[in-house]
C-alpha cells in the first residue's frame, strides 16, 4: 500500500481534511436515523450550499469502529462564489478555485491523455475487518432511506460496481443505485444499454451468474470515472490514473476475482443473478421528481463478503433539485464527453456546459464565431451538424435539449443563457428537431409522462443567436451594460471608488 500522502482525488480521508481544513465539513455527533431524517439533512446541505454533514453516529451503526458513517452531500456546490466547484475540483485533483470550464478541461485532458495503469496491492484498511455468508445482516445496518416515497433504502448511491467481462480484458467501474430487499440480497438498475448491464448480459449468456462487487467511500476519482459515459471496453481504472496523474491502487476481493480500489471504505463482493429479479424503485431522481409507481424488475445481488475500515465512512447522493452529484458529476461529464465530440468533428465549439438548474436537461455550448463565420454556412446546416454529432452518440442518448450560443455568452452563467435565449431564439425557426434514431433517456419526465410518451421523442438544437453572428464579426447591435457600454479605464475608476461611492461590496454580478 501507498507509503506517501495520498492527494484528496486519491482518499476520501485526504479529501475529508482539506475541506474540513476549508470550513466545508459539519461532523454531527447528535444520533441521526437513518430513515429520513440524513436524508433530510443532506437534501438542507445541498440546497443551501452549506457544508457536507459527516454523520459520525447514525442510528443502528456497529460500535464506535464498525459500521457506518454517513457523508452527505460528497459533491454538492458551496454557498462561496469563488469556491463554488470546489468539491468536484478536489476529486479530480484541482484547487478549490477552479473554475467549471477548468473542471471540464481537466477531465478533457484525462480522457486524451495515456491510461495509467492500476497496481494491485497486497494489503489496506479496507481488509481490517470481514465478515461472510449467514455472519451478514444488511437489514441491521444504518442504509439510509433517502426520500420518503423511495420504494426501500438505498445502500449505493455514490460509489462504484466493480464487474468484468467473462474473458477478465474489460473491467468496468460504474455508478448505479442499488437497495437494501434482504439480509444479504440487494437489487438496483442494470440497463443493457449502459456498461454495467452489457456485461451481466455477456455472463448470462453463459448462464452464470456475474462476479461483483460494491466499494463505497471511494477514492473521489474514481467516483467521477465511474459516473462519466466512457467508451465502452474503456477500464475505468486506467482512467482514474489519467486524472490523478499516478496508479490507483487496487486491492483483489476476498470471494472473487475482481479488483476494487485500496483506499475504499467498505466493499460488499458477491453476485449478480443472471436469472432471479426482484422489484427496484422507485428513487429520487436527477430530474427532481419521484414517481411513486415506477418500479421495474431487477436483478438480484447476493452479498457473499462485507470488508470495512475501521470506523468507515459511507457517502451518499440524495437525488433531487439540483444542484447535487447527478448533476455536479454526471451531467458535466457529459458536457466534456459532448464537447470533446463536437471539437472532433472539427466544429467550432470552445465550451460546453449544463446549468444545474436545468436538472442536466438543458446542454449550453459556446460558438468560436471567428471560425463559424469562416465556415460560411447557414444556421440550420450548423445546427443540424452538432445535433447529430451529439444525439447520435453514447452520451448524447442523455441529451434532449442543446442550447447554441455566441462566443459573449457564459454558457456557465445562466442569467446569460437565458438573455441570449430570450432575446436571439425566435419560436420555431430558432429550434432544429430530431426525431427517429436518436433514443431520449427514459428517465427523462415528459418522455413517458408527457404528449404521447409511446412515440419516439424529439430532441431539439435551440439556436441562441441571430443569423447576422453567422456572416460578420461586425455584430449590428452593441450589448447594453456594464461590461460592454463603458471604457476600460472608466470601468476600472468605477470599481477602484465602489466603497468610496458608498456602496459596502464590489459585486461583479448579480
Amino acid at each position: 500500500m501507498s507509503a506517501g500522502k495520498l492527494s484528496a482525488a486519491s482518499s476520501l480521508r485526504t479529501f475529508l481534511e482539506e475541506c474540513k481544513a476549508e470550513g466545508d465539513v459539519v461532523e454531527i455527533d447528535l444520533e441521526v436515523d437513518p430513515h429520513l431524517e440524513s436524508g433530510a439533512i443532506s437534501r438542507r446541505a445541498y440546497e443551501t450550499g452549506s457544508p457536507m454533514p459527516l454523520i459520525n453516529n447514525p442510528k443502528g451503526k456497529d460500535g464506535p469502529e464498525g459500521l457506518f458513517r454517513i457523508l452527505g452531500a460528497p459533491v454538492g456546490v458551496r454557498n462561496d462564489r469563488a469556491t463554488r466547484y470546489a468539491r468536484l475540483a478536489k476529486s479530480i485533483g484541482l484547487p478549490s478555485n477552479a473554475t467549471g470550464h477548468d473542471i471540464i478541461q481537466k477531465l478533457l485532458a484525462s480522457k486524451k491523455a495515456e491510461p495509467i495503469p492500476s497496481v494491485q496491492v497486497r494489503d489496506a484498511p479496507l481488509k481490517e475487518h470481514k465478515i461472510f455468508g449467514d455472519e451478514i445482516d444488511l437489514l441491521k445496518l444504518p442504509v439510509p432511506k433517502n426520500h420518503a416515497s423511495d420504494g426501500g433504502r438505498y445502500f449505493l448511491t455514490y460509489g462504484l460496481h466493480s464487474v468484468q467481462t467473462p474473458d477478465g480484458k474489460w473491467v468496468n467501474w460504474a455508478i448505479t443505485r442499488c437497495m437494501v430487499i434482504g439480509k444479504r440480497q440487494l437489487t438496483g438498475l442494470v440497463d443493457v444499454k449502459q456498461d454495467i448491464g452489457a456485461i451481466w448480459a455477456m455472463w448470462k449468456a453463459q448462464g452464470k451468474d456475474t462476479p461483483w462487487a460494491c466499494a463505497l467511500g471511494v477514492p473521489p476519482a474514481a467516483a467521477v470515472a465511474s459516473g462519466m459515459p466512457l467508451p465502452k471496453f474503456v477500464n475505468e481504472p486506467d482512467y482514474v490514473g489519467a486524472i490523478t496523474g499516478v496508479p490507483v491502487e487496487v486491492i483483489k476481493c476476498e470471494t472473487n476475482d475482481l479488483v476494487v480500489p485500496a483506499q475504499s471504505e467498505v466493499v460488499l463482493e458477491g453476485t449478480i443473478s443472471a436469472n432471479e429479479t426482484a422489484l427496484e424503485g422507485p428513487m429520487g431522481e436527477y430530474h427532481g421528481f419521484i414517481f411513486p409507481a415506477k418500479k421495474s424488475p431487477q436483478p438480484v445481488m447476493t452479498v457473499n463478503a462485507i470488508t470495512y475500515r475501521s470506523n468507515p465512512i459511507v457517502p451518499i447522493s440524495v437525488a433531487g433539485r439540483s444542484p447535487d452529484e447527478t448533476h455536479t458529476v454526471w451531467a458535466l461529464s457529459i458536457c466534456a464527453e459532448i464537447l470533446d465530440l463536437l471539437q472532433q468533428a472539427d466544429l467550432p465549439i470552445t465550451k460546453a456546459w449544463c446549468p444545474y438548474e436545468s436538472q442536466a436537461i438543458w446542454y449550453v455550448v459556446q460558438v468560436d464565431r471567428k471560425r463559424l463565420v469562416e465556415m460560411k454556412t447557414t444556421p440550420e446546416i450548423f445546427c443540424r451538424q452538432v445535433g447529430e454529432v451529439v444525439f447520435s452518440s453514447k452520451p448524447g442518448r442523455f441529451v434532449p435539449k442543446i442550447f447554441v450560443v455566441g462566443d459573449n455568452i457564459d454558457p456557465s452563467d445562466l442569467r446569460e443563457v437565458v438573455w441570449a435565449e430570450a432575446t436571439k431564439s425566435q419560436p420555431k425557426d430558432s429550434d432544429f428537431f430530431f426525431v427517429g434514431n436518436y433514443p431520449t433517456y427514459d428517465l427523462v419526465p415528459y418522455a413517458t409522462h408527457g404528449f404521447n410518451p409511446h412515440e419516439p421523442q424529439a430532441k431539439v438544437v435551440r439556436l441562441c443567436m441571430l443569423p447576422a453572428e453567422f456572416k460578420t464579426l461586425d455584430r449590428p447591435w452593441v450589448e447594453a451594460s456594464f461590461r460592454a457600454s463603458y471604457p476600460e479605464e472608466l470601468k476600472k475608476k468605477v470599481l477602484d471608488n465602489w466603497r468610496a461611492y458608498g456602496f459596502e461590496t464590489n459585486h461583479v454580478n448579480l
